[in-house]
């Protein structure tokens, strides 16, 4: 018999893992929607540049959450863990953007080799910004770290994967992953990311006020609660993976 190819093996994950993801693929699609209705309110008058900055690190946030979304329900848990972690550096880019000077040196950045600013640094200012305190920058920027291991191939996520064993041989299986350890890093990864996406949200109505309408109002407030419940549901169905992860 063939050997399946990566579309037929995808096409299979795809079944599989929508069924398998559906509560954080829900909640995540609510959030993706909630961010297009946020950036096609109409602004009054000329935007600022700071309101220019915010509103493409919000969309490229948008597009990260759903590229983490697409990854994970092809079989691709750890590179939806690494679109999460670019979730994450968006929404603390965005709190960032807070007037503008700061937008004017984010748009004059000519680096290569380095970033706007440091993800720690930005996790602290984010926090400052919008709670007024950083009590939850170390504890954040550990949820931040753990979605980064697998960019960086850290060899603890990296010898648990892709292969398995039978009997005294040992089999490479390359491609999607529809294992009980890839839904748990996968949900992981779309809980993580919608959440962090939401902090994007509130960071952006913090520093550009939008007017927003009550149906959007209304409407932010039932995605956190969505949120709320996904975040103890998945305590619930994943514990050993949540104490490792968070």
């Amino acid at each position: 018999m063939a050997e399946r190819t990566i579309d037929e093996l995808e096409g299979k994950a795809i079944h599989d893992l929508t069924i398998a993801l559906r509560e954080p693929l829900e909640v995540a699609y609510q959030v993706l929607n909630a961010i297009s209705r946020l950036c096609a309110l109409e602004t009054p008058g000329t935007l600022t540049k700071a309101q220019i900055v915010r509103m493409l690190l919000l969309q490229r946030l948008q597009n990260d959450l759903r590229c983490c979304c697409l990854d994970a329900v092809r079989g691709y848990p750890l590179q939806a863990a690494t679109h999460a972690a670019s979730v994450y550096e968006g929404w603390v880019n965005i709190a960032s953007i807070v007037d503008e000077p700061t937008a004017l040196r984010w748009l004059n950045h000519k680096s290569e080799a380095a970033s706007f600013g440091s993800v720690r640094g930005l996790t602290e200012e984010a926090l400052e910004t919008v709670l007024g305190n950083r009590e939850k920058a170390i504890r954040l920027y550990a949820q931040y770290q753990q979605l980064c291991m697998p960019k960086h191939l850290n060899p603890i996520v990296e010898r648990a994967r892709g292969y398995r064993i039978e009997g005294k041989e040992i089999r490479f299986e390359a491609g999607p992953d529809v294992s009980a350890g890839a839904i748990a890093h996968g949900w992981y990864s779309i809980e993580q990311a919608a959440q962090l996406a939401l902090f994007g949200i509130l960071s952006f109505m913090h520093n550009d006020r939008p007017p927003l309408t009550e149906e959007l109002e209304k409407e932010i407030s039932s995605v956190a609660a969505s949120l709320k419940a996904l975040q103890d549901t998945s305590v619930e169905k994943f514990p050993e993976h949540y104490r490792r992860a968070g």
